[in-house]
């Protein structure tokens, strides 16, 4: 239903003004939930740095997740943790098995089987040790990311580049002064004694001018100038000095006139800072989402390490032990057989120990920490449990949280106010240029530049000029196009903002959709180890004659264990990996994880 609502309304928003728009929005998010969900806490500015607090509230508490899925009984976490230790664990679990078995099974022979599938194992899980362990938790990781990653690094920057720009635009309306300064010297014949045969002109001047929020350019000056003519004997004051007083104004009437169109570029600036905030904050969510995914699939590759040398190790035992019964039952066909699968499985243990060093370079390359160097010899333990309980999850109030917290729509918004802006802009350039300007001039004349600047303070002489200026080019391609490309580029952002929305549902539904069914697959396939290990076990007693049948049932029963206790993990690691998939997708990890986004820019 809620996907039909929004094919409705979204798409419908592709035409709309900024008014509607809105409402178009506001409208969808009321239909998503009759109640109004809880608001999320919003971030603050950045130069940005983060920090993570101790995660003190467990997933299943979080107020966002509202009803709890149905399934059946949830499994103890030690029943399945049993069947997916980690490789720091072997010993605890070596133990608790054999002490399983014995209370099981009173075979020497078993128990004789058993310890020496252990003790190869341990041969096996020392290839994964390194000459340093760190044990690391997620809050941990998530801390280390947070203060050492390259990518939040760059991004914790362009805040305070946008700022900086913001003032260069601001700076368009700052006063000038200005100083001039010009000797010329004329030495020419003249024919007439009317007229000087040379001059000797020196000029300095000086004063402001500033650009109003109208459009209007306002210069006042103030002018001394010194004029001595060679041989002319007809005047009276020579040198002449000459101060005067000059005042304008030109002000657009059509085109480069009004506050919004003067001041539109430190809209658009101010709006580039406010995405440059919206940009570095899902930089640090989604760099928290990546690490955490790293974090998950290293503990997911150290755990097969585990099964494997588990089951490597009890190829090697059925191989020794048909090698054994050679002089028995067993042929060369059982032990060739037998052989092979052992070789196949260690190279399939060896290719698992290099995921393991992937997995590990994978995470140190995100959290950037020069204490864990890609190039340290350097084994990393996560210690973070996985969760296995039960979360409540609504889908309508999880696709509703994500449309009013995602940093894309945010992002995708102040883009079309951009757009809005360049095209009232260009819509302005495409009338006609007429100016109306004002000119106010004093002057005063003097033998002396005192007695000149004396002469100005009278105010005896007056000038007043007003001029109008109008242009309009023919045809007038040129700024009907730019309008017509900035009205484009208008339309092109609202189907942006369309586009990510729908991408936002997407991955809401996406993780929904994976958390709900993980959850339902972990008993379901607990189930699937608990009967593979009872096979297994069931065949191992009931051992008496070694055949091709009874080894191939054997080897394949060792395998089904094994891709059982694989698909178990996978599931487990998946379920807790779609949790922090949700609270991304929603646009809240960074709240979730007790993330707190601050602005240390000097001053702030």
């Amino acid at each position: 239903m809620w996907l039909a609502l929004l094919g409705g309304l979204i798409p419908g928003c592709q035409e709309l003004s900024a008014p509607d728009l809105d409402r178009c929005y506001a409208a969808y998010r009321a239909q998503m939930l009759s109640e109004p969900s809880p608001p999320a806490t919003s971030p603050g500015r950045a130069d940005w740095l983060v920090h993570a607090a101790a995660q003190t509230t467990r997933p299943e508490d979080r107020a966002a997740l509202l009803t709890r899925p149905e399934s059946d009984e949830p499994p103890s976490p030690e029943a399945l943790f049993e069947q997916i230790p980690d490789p720091e664990d072997a010993e605890t679990v070596f133990e608790r098995r054999r002490a399983h078995l014995a209370e099981t099974q009173a075979e020497a022979r078993v128990l004789a089987a058993l310890d020496r599938q252990h003790e190869k194992a341990r041969g096996y899980l020392a290839q994964l040790r390194r000459p340093r362990q760190r044990h690391m938790t997620l809050s941990e990781a998530v801390q280390r990311a947070l203060d050492n990653n390259y990518s939040i690094r760059i991004d914790s920057i362009s805040p305070a580049i946008s700022r900086a720009q913001l003032v260069e635009a601001e700076a368009v309306f700052d006063a000038v002064f200005f100083l001039d300064s010009s000797y010329r010297k004329i030495d020419q014949p003249s024919a007439s004694q009317l007229a000087p045969t040379g001059s000797d002109t020196r000029m300095l001047s000086g004063g402001i001018r500033k650009l109003l929020p109208t459009g209007m350019q306002v210069q006042t000056s103030l002018d001394v100038t010194r004029q001595f003519l060679d041989n002319f004997q007809f005047q009276s004051l020579n040198p002449e000095y000459t101060s005067s007083f000059v005042t304008q104004f030109t002000q657009p009437l059509l085109r480069g006139f009004g506050l919004d169109y003067n001041r539109a570029q430190i809209n658009i600036s101010r709006l580039e800072q406010r995405i440059a905030e919206e940009r570095f904050i899902q930089t640090a969510r989604e760099t928290l989402f990546r690490v955490e995914q790293a974090y998950w699939q290293l503990a997911q590759t150290r755990r097969e390490v585990m099964i494997l040398a588990t089951s490597v190790a009890q190829n090697y035992v059925t191989h020794k032990n048909t090698e054994e019964r050679l002089k028995l039952d067993a042929t060369l066909i059982e032990y060739n057989n037998s052989l092979s699968r052992w070789k196949s499985r260690e190279v399939e243990f060896q290719d698992a120990v290099r995921r393991v060093r992937e997995a590990e370079d994978a995470l140190k390359n995100l959290l950037n920490d020069p204490e864990l160097r890609l190039s340290d010899e350097i084994e990393i333990i996560p210690n973070e449990p996985l969760f296995v309980g039960p979360l409540a999850v609504d889908q309508f109030a999880e696709v509703r949280t994500a449309l009013d917290n995602r940093n894309e729509i945010r992002q995708a918004k102040l883009r079309i106010d951009q757009a809005r802006i360049r095209t009232m802009a260009a819509k302005n350039e495409t009338l006609p240029q007429l100016d109306l300007s004002f000119s106010y001039t004093g002057e005063g004349m003097g033998s002396t530049a005192d007695n000149a600047f004396d002469s100005l303070g009278t105010s005896r002489y007056q000038s007043y000029t007003v001029a109008a200026t109008f242009s309009y080019p023919i045809g007038n391609r040129q700024r009907e196009a730019a309008w017509q490309r900035a009205r484009l580029s208008e339309r092109q952002a609202i189907i942006a903002l369309n586009q990510t929305a729908d991408s936002v549902v997407q991955e809401v539904n996406t993780a929904v959709r994976v958390l709900t069914v993980r959850y339902q697959n972990i008993p379901t396939q607990l189930i699937s180890v608990q009967a593979a290990i009872l096979n297994l076990a069931s065949l191992q007693a009931r051992t008496q004659r070694i055949d091709p049948s009874f080894l191939e049932t054997e080897l394949a029963a060792v395998e089904n264990l094994n891709n059982a206790r694989v698909t178990l993990l996978q599931i487990l690691i998946q379920y807790n990996i779609a949790i922090t998939a949700l609270e991304n997708a929603k646009g809240t990890l960074l709240e979730y994880n007790n993330v707190v986004v601050r602005d240390h820019t000097p001053g702030k």
